[in-house]
């Protein structure tokens, strides 16, 4: 089926980190740089999957990190992210255009700051897939349950799946009425990911089916 736009047409909803960038290992870098500069012992990217959560602060008190100086953290980690080789995830590009040659509303949604997150899409060449792109106003990877509900009003969808690489996403879905495809190979494990009920997608190429058969539902 091919969509012809409007109001009817259903919204694929991007998650960004981890799952359209590939930024696993560059989130642990950037971990590792800001744990070592508080004498914290390194983690290995294994235990990073299998414990990540949000709010990132819950993981980071978890390691033992002090938190009471959340800006410093905040500032530190994304420093060193920014620093980090990491790119967009293979087959990123075919799977926005196949949405797009079916039609579908894409929109990106992330935790990460609204304007880098702009700058960052930009600069990955995809930022004109998307009618909408939005971020939160800080850097402290809470949530993006907030920003979805207000994006929810603003692009008013019949029906919307999420596409993400988190047990946050499958939240948003839900709190947003909407459904949700994981991404297998992210920033958490495909076992923790089953727990939310949703489909699971080993790689981008999988996604367009796995959304298809929930906007078919």
């Amino acid at each position: 089926m091919v969509y012809n736009g409007g109001m009817e047409t259903p919204v694929v909803v991007w998650d960004w980190n981890g799952t359209l960038l590939d930024d696993v290992d560059a989130a642990v870098a950037a971990l590792n740089s800001m744990l070592a500069k508080r004498g914290i012992p390194a983690v290995t990217r294994d235990f990073y999957r299998a414990n990540f959560r949000f709010p990132s602060r819950d993981f980071y008190i978890q390691l033992g990190v002090d938190v009471e100086d959340w800006e410093s953290i905040c500032v530190d980690f994304h420093s060193a992210f920014a620093a980090a080789p990491k790119g967009l995830r293979a087959g990123a590009h075919a799977v926005l255009e196949r949405f797009a040659s079916l039609g579908f509303r894409q929109v990106l949604l992330s935790a990460h700051r609204e304007d880098l997150l702009k700058k960052d899409a930009a600069d990955a060449g995809i930022a004109d897939w998307f009618e909408a792109i939005a971020g939160t106003d800080n850097l402290s990877g809470a949530s993006k349950l907030e920003r979805a509900t207000r994006l929810v009003r603003e692009i008013q969808p019949r029906k919307m799946v999420f596409v993400g690489d988190t047990l946050h996403d499958a939240e948003v879905a839900r709190a947003t009425s909407a459904g949700c495809v994981l991404l297998e190979c992210g920033h958490q494990t495909p076992e923790r990911l089953a727990a939310a009920g949703c489909p699971l997608a080993a790689g981008l190429a999988d996604i367009p089916d796995a959304v298809t058969r929930l906007v078919r539902r």
